[in-house]
């Protein structure tokens, strides 16, 4: 699996993105797909309180396979332009 390290940078939020380091990656592929990220979201607990994103993890397990696609999405994104947004 890949090693992913981030370099955060102080100072305000917006269009700011954190920067990823490569560590000797074998292959440019996303180490994740539908299944793990589904199966990832629906073994959340929901009677855990919110995380610091802001969002009950009730809602999440319950919304899992709409927000699949747009999570994956994102993390492509990410995975690609090796960076984080920093919202």
């Amino acid at each position: 699996m890949k090693e992913i390290s981030f370099n955060m940078e102080d100072g305000p939020r917006g269009s700011q993105c954190l920067e990823l380091e490569d560590h000797d990656c074998e292959n440019d592929h996303l180490p994740v797909d539908h299944e793990h990220v589904q199966d990832l979201l629906l073994q959340l607990d929901p009677y855990k309180s919110m995380g610091p994103e802001g969002f009950h993890p009730r809602i999440l397990k319950g919304l899992a396979d709409v927000i699949v696609k747009p999570l994956l999405m994102i993390f492509e994104y990410s995975w690609e332009s090796r960076e984080v947004p920093a919202d």
